[in-house]
């Protein structure tokens, strides 16, 4: 079973598995760069943060 946990970028709402820290490349080379949305390009993280707006 893969172990999932919320990606480590502050701005992502993905989820990172495998005990990665990172959902993707994008947040891993963000880090923890301060952005209003996340731009990782997974379907549903840039319109979760759209709705919230």
């Amino acid at each position: 079973m893969a172990k999932e946990k919320k990606c480590g970028h502050p701005a992502c709402n993905c989820t990172a598995l495998n005990g990665d820290k990172y959902c993707s490349p994008y947040c891993h080379d963000a880090g923890k760069l301060t952005e209003l949305a996340c731009n990782c390009g997974h379907e549903g993280c840039a319109e979760e943060m759209a709705h919230e707006g």
